[in-house]
């Protein structure tokens, strides 16, 4: 279809957009599978008032949620944490929050200084220029000298705001001593490329309507095409194919009506994340390769890391604005990057601070539990834009026993079998877990928080290690470039190739590992062994198309009697009180719940059941549905909540005007240098 290609790649997220833009302007012949399709920024969300709904069910992180066609499905049965993914042009970086930090030196040898895990077959040092050179690509934004690392070049621009939380808690970590520094982010703090810079609308996590955020259908995939590269979406690799002696001679893939091609390469790139990777090395065991293709370890999906973490929330008198920003990080805490067996427990913390969401996730709070009633309001008055969040994310160490395997339950829309997932959060993690929870209560407080939460963090979309790269082929499935051991022309370039994950978000290191992986197979093209030449003749040709989304009931399913009922529940779930309305006062039962249910047409037929009979009291309704029908009592709130905080006259009293576009000024919030609030830091 596309020809004989010189690099095939899997994948067109961080790692493929990078491998892609180097190849494609080296002269080679690239072609790109991938198997979602281009997004439309336009059709991001955080732009529009529906934007906190879009972004829980059609933006929301995790396939299972989103169910597209495109996506395919996780079996998390036997995983503690919840696992995000997304299909399409920029692959993860479309939903990520582009924070964008490195491992540290000492992440690269855990096995040597601390006996932990085991030492990468390269060191920091090594990556330095590849980091530099996707910082520069990628547009990051952020602020040089960070003492936690070696010298080296800054950012391309300068930091972002760190914000009045950042202030607040830069001015709380110098009183303590402790280590703080401006956050660097993939975000772009001026205009840059051809790009707009970053408007703090705080909505990166469900897609940049400005493309500030660096994402690679942004910042490379456009490079890479105008250079020659072909990228085919709608294309769901099924199976890396080998010729007689064992090389990889392209991918066998399927379009979106189910049919079968091939696309034929001397080369070939997986850059399909974590889970996608290992899971497309399973499906393409063959006879001499019974276990896997690349599999003679029996490493492949083994040793899974994922980021277990902590979400830590301070609530302060002073008005913070805190649902707008880039989120994104404002300010960065390195204080316990590092290992202290001291602390109980193996391995580094890193905290980043964000905004703490509109109104919807502050009424929902960090339990996903709102609190109804007389009680929802003083919640709201105390919360609502005047909160901080710490993100800590917590060292995984590997562990052969989370792995990813080929589910026997679950398939794709093209009824090839999911990934399954086992993942089990270590003792040491949950250590971790609890001590960066107090260690971040302590740190709110002493910025002047008056109430201070903390969850357990059981979701994340860092996805690494299944594949890790050494020097041995028994205890490696790749080597230091990436290059699969048992297949010499297949190599990895995204985060499955992770010995061990330090306690940093990834996409800074797999770019770079991609970069240098790329940049090695060009310089030494000449000595990979290439594919017997054959033809390749299509098995089958289903043309079924892929499964399609459910059908949900309309809107118009929801009627004058059901509006009725509604408006009884919606009075106990938001009653009048503390100067603010009650919803069934402000038409959460009319043109509001229509808007609702048209950005989420999933929630009618849970909703029709919350609302099937006539109440006598609404309490002991409630009750009866949260004891009974879990879904249909959190749809029931859920829409009450967002059609109360969409109203006009709602927003107004909470001196909410919606997630506005505030362009970002270049020194903002310089009372961090002018206090010399990094002065101890630089002073080490």
């Amino acid at each position: 279809m596309s020809g004989h290609a010189d690099v095939v790649i899997v994948g067109a997220g961080a790692s493929g957009g990078v491998a892609a833009l180097r190849l494609a302007r080296a002269g080679l012949r690239v072609v790109c599978l991938e198997q979602g399709d281009w997004a439309d920024r336009e059709n991001y969300p955080g732009a529009g008032p529906d934007w906190e709904l879009l972004a829980r069910k059609q933006w929301s992180s995790s396939p299972n949620l989103r169910a597209r066609p495109a996506d395919y499905p996780l079996d998390l049965d036997d995983s503690d944490m919840v696992l995000g993914n997304f299909n399409g042009v920029g692959g993860g970086t479309i939903l990520y929050n582009a924070v964008w930090p490195r491992l540290l030196p000492s992440d690269f040898r855990t096995g040597t200084d601390f006996g932990i895990g085991d030492d990468w077959p390269l060191s920091y040092a090594e990556l330095v220029p590849h980091y530099e050179a996707t910082d520069r690509q990628f547009g990051v934004s952020g602020l040089g000298g960070n003492p936690a690392y070696p010298p080296g070049a800054d950012p391309p621009l300068p930091p972002l705001p760190i914000g009045r939380a950042g202030l607040a808690l830069a001015r709380a970590h110098a009183r303590l001593g402790w280590h703080w520094w401006p956050e660097s982010n993939a975000i772009l703090s001026a205009t840059r490329d051809g790009r707009h810079a970053c408007v703090q609308r705080g909505t990166c996590g469900s897609g940049c309507n400005e493309g500030a955020k660096g994402s690679t259908d942004v910042t490379h995939w456009p490079g890479a095409l105008a250079a020659g590269a072909q990228l085919l979406t709608g294309a769901r690799a099924r199976q890396i194919e080998v010729d007689p002696r064992g090389r990889a001679r392209g991918v066998t893939w399927l379009d979106a009506d189910g049919r079968e091609r091939f696309q034929g390469a001397d080369v070939v790139l997986c850059a399909a994340n974590g889970i996608g990777t290992a899971r497309l090395l399973l499906l393409s065991a063959h006879p001499g390769a019974p276990d896997g293709l690349a599999n003679s370890s029996g490493l492949v999906g083994r040793r899974l890391m994922v980021h277990p973490g902590a979400m830590v929330e301070g609530y302060f008198d002073d008005d913070l604005r805190s649902w707008q920003g880039h989120f994104g990080g404002q300010i960065q805490s390195l204080e316990f990057g590092g290992t202290d067996p001291g602390r109980g427990f193996v391995g580094g913390t890193r905290w980043s601070l964000t905004p703490t969401g509109g109104p919807l996730a502050v009424a929902f709070g960090l339990r996903g539990r709102p609190p109804l009633g007389a009680d929802h309001h003083r919640h709201m008055r105390s919360r609502f834009g005047r909160g901080a969040r710490w993100v800590v994310l917590c060292e995984d160490l590997p562990d052969p026993r989370n792995r990813v395997e080929l589910s026997t339950t679950l398939v794709d829309g093209d009824g090839i079998p999911a990934p399954k997932v086992t993942y089990r959060i270590s003792d040491d993690a949950r250590r971790a877990t609890e001590w960066s929870i107090e260690r971040a209560t302590e740190s709110l407080t002493e910025a002047g928080a008056h109430t201070v939460e903390g969850v357990a963090m059981r979701n994340n979309s860092h996805l690494l290690g299944t594949a890790r790269m050494g020097d041995e082929r028994d205890t490696s499935v790749v080597d230091r470039w990436g290059v699969a051991h048992d297949v010499r022309n297949l190599a990895i370039v995204d985060g499955s190739v992770f010995v061990t994950v330090g306690a940093a978000n990834p996409t800074s290191t797999i770019s770079a590992l991609a970069l240098r992986a790329v940049d090695h197979l060009l310089a030494h093209r000449a000595h990979v062994p290439v594919p017997e030449p054959t033809r390749h003749f299509a098995t089958r040709d289903r043309a079924l198309g892929r499964a399609a989304t459910a059908p949900v009931a309309p809107r118009t399913a929801v009627g004058d009697a059901a509006r009725d009922r509604l408006r009884v529940l919606a009075r106990a779930i938001v009653p009048a009180g503390d100067r603010m309305p009650a919803a069934a006062d402000v038409g959460v039962a009319g043109d509001l719940l229509d808007r609702v249910l048209d950005a989420r047409p999933d929630l009618v037929a849970p909703l029709l059941r919350a609302v099937d009979r006539d109440v006598d009291d609404p309490s002991a309704r409630l009750e009866v549905l949260r004891t009974t029908d879990a879904p249909a009592y959190r749809a029931l709130v859920l829409v009450v909540l967002a059609a109360y905080y969409r109203a006009p006259g709602v927003r107004a009293r909470l001196g909410y005007p919606g997630q506005e576009a505030t362009p970002v000024g270049r020194f903002e919030f310089p009372e961090y240098l002018s206090e010399g609030l990094l002065d101890h830091l630089v002073a080490r």
